[in-house]
């Protein structure tokens, strides 16, 4: 039965098969004694029985080491373009009101420039490329929908910057975010995007740092926007052989401030 019937349908299908063995000796006999009722009751209790197994059973979806690889194909042609365009710094996350952008540096960057509609920024001190992170549509979604509020304190955001990874999108069984210093560390405990990282790293270490996956750039991304200040990207450590995953981010301080000079998001 293992190997013909799938696990999660053998319950409901014995209790249909019970059901069914109860049921038919009454529609024979045509007994109407009340016996003959205990077993229509306890047939009807062992159908519904299945039926309820049946609807709350699991919903089937995409594995997740499958889903991880979904960005990463974008994740390193992305990379490999600013790389070309002389923009192969860090990201940096710059809130913008209720956005946030994404701003990858040139190696002469001195200081960050102001988010406006421009994509490529020329100028030598502040030369760069600004995109839209990839965890930013799903930072919108959850708050828009009422599941995220960002706060602006910031051992609350860590808060929910580790409660928003686990418990909203289960990218990791278990993720821990601290203050170490003057940097922001996320630990993925049973990081589900392990199969990411690892095909992406083939191609280049540098390539989580410049393009960050939608897990890591959601951390960015909610950071920036509940403190209102600018924090890139300083290192990333996977570590396949305990399917865990280390993520830093240090502030930037010398970048220019925020417009209304407030917290980037007020979800």
């Amino acid at each position: 039965m293992n190997n013909i019937i799938s696990k999660e349908y053998q319950s409901p299908i014995l209790l249909m098969v019970i059901a069914l063995f109860l049921i038919v000796p009454v529609f024979v006999t045509g007994r109407t004694d009340l016996p003959a009722a205990t077993l229509v009751v306890a047939s009807c209790a062992c159908f519904f029985g299945a039926v309820f197994l049946m609807v709350t059973r699991p919903e089937e979806g995409i594995p997740a080491d499958v889903a991880s690889l979904f960005s990463t194909g974008l994740m390193i042609s992305y990379a490999q373009v600013v790389a070309e365009l002389g923009a192969s710094g860090p990201a940096h996350f710059i809130p913008d009101g209720d956005i946030v952008r994404q701003f990858n540096p040139t190696g002469n960057t001195q200081s960050m420039p102001k988010p406006d509609s421009t994509v490529i920024v020329p100028e030598p001190e502040t030369g760069g490329i600004f995109s839209v992170p990839s965890g930013m549509p799903i930072m919108e979604k959850l708050c828009h929908s009422g599941e995220l509020q960002i706060p602006h304190e910031i051992s609350d955001i860590c808060t929910a910057i580790s409660e928003t990874e686990r418990d909203l999108i289960h990218v990791a069984e278990e993720v821990e975010v601290t203050e170490e210093g003057e940097s922001i560390v996320v630990r993925f405990s049973g990081f589900r995007f392990t199969a990411a990282c690892e095909q992406v790293r083939s191609e280049s270490l540098k390539i989580g740092e410049i393009a960050p996956c939608p897990p890591c750039s959601l951390a960015g991304c909610i950071l920036a926007a509940g403190t209102g200040e600018v924090w890139r990207v300083e290192g990333i450590a996977p570590s396949p052989e305990k399917n865990e995953m280390i993520l830093t981010f240090g502030r930037r301080e010398d970048a220019h401030p925020p417009r209304d000079e407030g917290p980037g998001t007020t979800h």
